[in-house]
């Protein structure tokens, strides 16, 4: 008895003495190795009793406010300790410290991603699911956040929220956690997500399907209503796509105005962002117009429209001469093997236009140009451009004559429109 009481008096006069700004205090020993030592000159066979509560919403900061970062208790309920981190309270520690191969708490990510995901597609309905399966003899209290999922891979999607929030699992029950994500995908390729809370984790992945990204530039151009019935084959996946007729490791087709923004984008970005450029009905500027071809020299895809006296500047800037003046309404296509393509063999096909007409006559092309439909002295479709890599159709109107209707690619005049966009899709490797 005398001996404890001696130890208590030494203790005492240490916190006394100690200076203020740097104070070791040692209960069993006078060489204390930190703040706190409890020990004494041979093994200790006292251990330290934490603060018991029965919740951790019962511990209380005395000072008020939040609880401090670090605080510890035993949950007596849960029988085990806990700690508090600055934002939430951590679950049981050492869940996974015994010598069994299953963990109290078990994470499973297999059922991972749910929903489509497409490129330049915006998400809808997708989520990430996590089953825990409590594997203890005691309850599991756990909470949730966002940021318990890390997402990497595929810039543009986010973590929205989660539900539950929190979730009291008892001794062998599961619970289903689901994370429910937002945003569109900006790139194809795999978007990974890595699930984790204190000692548990687990990790899914999913394909993001490459989307051929069509920008349209004015009215009747590929992508605007005025092209619907062609528009509906483009994104029949019959036609195109992993099992389409035109087979490529693409899921289909997404449209994007373009027509008040091409003027603020840069030729890199425009090559960034889109594999084909459609142009429409209007006039562009010669700058514009410049900038589309420099598009195509660094790689990109142009499907261009004449209309009566309409695409001079594009026309000049890919190297033709002269104006783009008024035709007539038919073409037929020549013995080009582009003309007997995937989609069957169209050529020497006619084919008709809707209402006005461009005109250019064959010896106003750049000498490298290739010729695929005529009428007497004119080419009516023809390739120009670096690696002929941009078409050029005398009128906009033969994407929308009746011969066009529906998404089945059946006509003569389907055959060999759907031939040209195949052959440009090809140039790219798609």
């Amino acid at each position: 008895m005398k001996n404890n009481y001696f130890m208590i008096l030494l203790s005492l006069i240490s916190i006394m003495i100690c200076i203020p700004v740097y104070c070791q205090v040692g209960i069993g020993t006078t060489t204390p190795r930190g703040a706190l030592d409890i020990n004494s000159p041979i093994t200790n066979n006292l251990g330290l009793v934490l603060p018991v509560n029965s919740a951790t919403e019962n511990i209380l900061n005395p000072q008020g406010g939040t609880i401090a970062e670090g605080t510890i208790m035993y949950d007596s309920t849960n029988k085990c300790v806990k700690y508090f981190n600055g934002n939430e309270w951590s679950n049981c520690l050492c869940d996974t410290c015994n010598s069994s191969s299953t963990p109290t708490v078990a994470a499973d990510c297999s059922q991972g991603f749910s929903g489509i995901y497409q490129q330049e597609v915006p998400l809808s309905g997708a989520t990430y699911k996590v089953t825990l399966t409590n594997n203890s003899f005691t309850t599991a209290n756990i909470t949730f956040q966002t940021s318990d999922l890390v997402l990497s891979g595929v810039d543009g999607i986010t973590v929205a929220s989660v539900t539950p929030t929190t979730a009291t699992i008892q001794p062998g029950a599961s619970q289903i956690v689901t994370y429910n994500l937002s945003g569109t995908p900006a790139t194809d390729g795999t978007l990974n997500g890595v699930w984790n809370k204190i000692t548990l984790n687990c990790t899914n992945n999913i394909p993001v399907d490459k989307m051929i990204r069509v920008a349209y530039w004015s009215t009747y151009s590929l992508g605007s209503n005025n092209f619907s019935d062609f528009n509906s084959q483009l994104i029949n996946p019959i036609n195109y796509g992993k099992s389409g007729t035109h087979t490529g490791n693409f899921e289909g087709f997404v449209f994007k105005n373009i027509t008040s923004t091409l003027s603020t984008l840069t030729v890199e970005e425009l090559i960034d962002s889109y594999d084909i450029i459609s142009i429409g009905y209007d006039n562009m500027s010669i700058v514009d117009a410049t900038k589309i071809r420099q598009y195509v020299d660094g790689g990109g895809l142009a499907v261009i429209n004449f209309d009566s006296n309409i695409g001079t500047n594009i026309f000049n800037a890919f190297g033709g001469t002269g104006n783009v003046g008024s035709g007539v309404l038919t073409a037929v296509t020549n013995t080009n093997s582009i003309n007997n393509g995937i989609f069957g063999n169209s050529t020497n096909v006619s084919m008709a236009a809707v209402g006005s007409f461009g005109f250019v006559n064959a010896n106003q092309l750049a000498s490298n140009s290739t010729i695929l439909a005529t009428n007497g002295a004119a080419a009516q479709v023809f390739l120009m451009g670096t690696d002929d890599r941009a078409i050029f159709f005398w009128d906009e109107g033969v994407f929308r004559h009746s011969s066009v209707s529906g998404n089945v690619i059946d006509t003569p005049q389907e055959i060999a429109l759907h031939n040209y966009i195949s052959y440009m899709l090809r140039k790219k490797g798609y």
